[in-house]
């Protein structure tokens, strides 16, 4: 059977969630406003990231958005030419989708990516600020890595 509505489902929702959180945390807090949720681990802090991956290359808006929506394409390729029969590959494809669109939404309305969530050890390490649509990407490539594995294995058995 196809998964295709755990594809559609996990994307919509993902993208929901993802700006629905974004306007919560920018309508309610100014610039660089902190708020501490668990004491030396987690604060919503809102930043703006006019680059990519730890703030690199900032000031490319129009670049990245011609990659974001290149990425979009490919991810949605990917998930026509694959098995849609493997629910994990199919969740994992619609999280990747998300936060790809969630983040390229951000870049045409506001010339940046709205992040907020500020993880921390103490004051030993500290995690750049991120959003949800980054952690949407990052479970779902660590889904397919995971899953990838798995799948090895079950036709090295076979």
């Amino acid at each position: 059977m196809k998964n295709i509505p755990a594809f559609v489902i996990t994307t919509v929702s993902g993208v929901i969630l993802d700006i629905i959180s974004k306007w919560f945390v920018f309508s309610r807090l100014d610039a660089f406003e902190k708020v501490t949720i668990v004491p030396g681990l987690l604060n919503i802090l809102r930043t703006e990231n006019e680059g990519v991956v730890f703030g690199m290359f900032p000031g490319r808006t129009n670049a990245f958005i011609a990659f974001s929506a290149i990425a979009i394409i490919i991810i949605i390729c990917i998930y026509i030419w694959s098995d849609k029969t493997f629910f994990v590959s199919n969740v994992a494809l619609g999280l990747i989708l998300a936060g790809a669109i969630g983040n390229l939404w951000d870049r045409i309305w506001f010339s940046h990516v709205r992040d907020f969530i500020d993880l921390h050890i103490k004051d030993k390490y500290h995690w750049p600020t991120f959003n949800i649509a980054d952690s949407l990407i990052c479970v779902g490539i660590s889904i397919m890595v995971f899953s990838s594995f798995s799948l090895k294995k079950q036709n090295e058995h076979a």
